[in-house]
């Protein structure tokens, strides 16, 4: 769920001033602005003031907001919403790469540029991210945020080493498996994903069902596309931390899904693409893949636009993953210090994620929002449905059976190091077919003791 600086100058200043960036979230206010100033209740004579951020702005409310960010249906559906209650109320957007978020943040903190007032921090980069000292702790006065309000696989998420909340999930983004229900009729005489579910218990069932599904179609049908995402999906099931101190639990967390994904490439059924790249997003119109890791961002953003016939012909089902489901991907919306306006930053970004308003706004294009009130006043928001996987519910699907069977992992501050190298390793098992399980625990082991030479590698 996308913009340039000079990134070697950049870089270079960030690595100079990192040692003063590293702080955590603060719970003071930045100099006053004309937002500390009390404000009047349109139609009353009751004045609001700037310490009680937990009464609405008035109506007429005026102020303009900044925001870099890289998912512009989400930006466009939330502030197109927002501003139909404060028309008043603008958004300057600026567009960045989503891996691009750590290094701009250093460098606008190195340089003493303004940061955005609304702030997004992606998953990938979050633990590094949120230690910086650029956040306002939303769980404090003057905002008070009860992180119970939103559920609770997300709250490790969402705070960073001092237990401050820097961000509120925009939405949920559960994941399960997607499957091809033409694939699964033929191969496994079903496409009910209850029988399905049955079918596939654990990942050696998979296999199993994989080889006979090879040998029938003569070596044309793959169970999923790729190895990396294959073996991404299943790394992330355990739910266990990968760092813990100064020890980083390779074995321990890594070995079985090395296991197994050198036992999907050596019986044939899974095919080589690469994700994310041009090959592996046609994949999923061509009917050549009966699985596929499905977040709810999933739909929108690959299944749909990959697979033009899937809208008249519901190619696809959902279902729960064997051996649990994980929580894949994710963005957060925070406030900067340097924030000119952070009441009605704090206004936004309670509507964007905790408001029925809100909700309302991410179902229109097939998110679920992370607060659990809204889907008490609304139960119908627990609803969504796409062409592609005709009369499912996928809203009561993700929320009724894939979070309840989500481990969710605490972040640390070099995981993102972990995750690429992990990546690293995936790609040489695809181009090498006779790395062996063993070599690639070696060379995982290998490469983390060289990027991160201040830990222990076990």
């Amino acid at each position: 769920m996308k913009k340039s600086i000079n990134k070697i100058a950049a870089l270079a200043i960030a690595m100079t001033m990192a040692a003063g960036l590293i702080a955590g979230c603060s719970t003071k206010n930045s100099e006053s602005t004309d937002s500390d100033k009390s404000v009047t209740q349109e139609g009353s004579n009751e004045t609001v003031s700037s310490d009680d951020y937990s009464q609405p702005l008035p109506e007429d409310y005026e102020g303009t907001l900044t925001m870099w960010g890289w998912d512009d249906p989400y930006y466009k559906a939330v502030t197109d919403a927002f501003m139909k209650k404060y028309p008043n109320v603008k958004f300057e957007y600026t567009p960045m790469a989503n891996g691009d978020t750590l290094q701009k943040y250093q460098t606008a903190l190195a340089t003493g540029t303004e940061l955005p007032d609304v702030a997004w921090s992606i998953i990938d980069s979050r633990a590094k991210v949120f230690e910086l000292d650029m956040w306002e702790d939303l769980s404090h006065a003057p905002y008070n945020f009860d992180i119970s309000e939103v559920y609770e696989y997300l709250h490790p998420k969402m705070v960073n080493s001092k237990g401050q909340v820097c961000g509120i999930e925009q939405s949920l983004c559960p994941a399960g498996i997607a499957y091809r229900k033409d694939l699964a009729k033929e191969y496994f005489g079903t496409d009910d994903p209850k029988e399905l579910e049955k079918m596939f218990p654990d990942w050696k069932s998979f296999i199993a069902k994989g080889q006979e599904v090879y040998e029938k179609s003569g070596g044309t049908i793959y169970m999923w596309p790729g190895l990396a995402d294959a073996q991404q999906f299943i790394r992330e099931q355990g739910g266990k931390t990968w760092i813990d101190g100064t020890v980083i639990k390779v074995t321990e967390n890594f070995q079985r899904s090395l296991n197994l994904t050198c036992e999907f490439r050596d019986t044939n059924i899974v095919d080589k693409l690469e994700a994310w790249t041009p090959a592996w997003y046609a994949s999923f119109g061509e009917g050549k893949h009966i699985f596929a890791g499905c977040a709810t961002w999933s739909v929108p953003f690959t299944i749909e636009p990959n697979d033009p016939e899937g809208e008249t012909t519901g190619h696809w089902g959902l279902m729960n993953a064997p051996e649990g489901n994980i929580s894949w991907g994710g963005t957060t919306l925070g406030i900067s210090k340097t924030c000119k306006d952070k009441r009605l930053a704090w206004e936004f970004i309670r509507f964007a994620t905790l408001s029925t308003e809100g909700a309302k706004a991410l179902n229109s294009i097939g998110l679920l929002t992370s607060a659990i009130k809204p889907y008490e006043e609304a139960p119908e928001l627990k609803s969504f449905k796409s062409k592609w996987f005709g009369d499912q519910d996928l809203g009561a699907y993700f929320l009724d059976e894939i979070i309840p069977n989500i481990k969710s992992r605490n972040m640390n501050l070099d995981d993102n190091v972990v995750h690429e190298t992990l990546n690293l390793i995936s790609t040489t098992l695809n181009n090498d077919r006779n790395m062996t399980a063993d070599q690639a625990m070696a060379k995982l082991k290998e490469e983390l003791e060289m990027k991160l030479p201040d830990y222990t590698v076990e």
